[in-house]
């Protein structure tokens, strides 16, 4: 299994996928809404954050209208 990210290496991947993504979990999470969707939906790989990032940007272009 891939290893889980802490939060400070979730917030360095989402600053590095600001523009594709990583943008709203770098400016609005904090280390306790980290830490609870850990604990809801289980760690964060760097595959699935890299998901995560993707599905953002893919709404945020379709509310724009843009997808």
């Amino acid at each position: 299994m891939a290893k889980p990210l802490n939060y400070k290496e979730f917030m360095e991947l989402s600053l590095k996928h600001y523009t594709t993504g990583g943008d709203g979990y770098y400016e609005c999470w904090d280390e306790r809404q980290f830490n609870e969707y850990v604990a809801e939906f289980g760690p964060i790989t760097k595959r699935k954050a890299l998901k995560m990032f993707k599905l953002s940007q893919l709404i945020e272009l379709d509310m724009a209208g843009w997808y």
